[in-house]
């Protein structure tokens, strides 16, 4: 039991309820343990390009402060 935003009304609910207790939309069993698993994938792809990216920009700048002449 965890807990995810509700596909519907975007506030916390627990990924084993049947219904989001805000907006009362009913959900499928595994619904929202399936949306909860997609949206932490997401997320880990996101921050992996996010250090990525800032890795390849000090990589660069460190590259061209080494290749300046004396």
């Amino acid at each position: 039991m965890s807990l995810t935003q509700c596909p519907n009304c975007s506030r916390r609910c627990f990924t084993d309820a049947a219904y989001c207790p805000n907006c009362f939309q009913t959900f499928r069993p595994g619904l929202l343990q399936a949306f909860a698993v997609a949206e932490e994938k997401a997320f880990g792809v996101k921050t992996n390009a996010l250090f990525l990216s800032l890795f390849m920009i000090w990589l660069a700048v460190l590259l061209f402060f080494q290749l300046q002449p004396h």
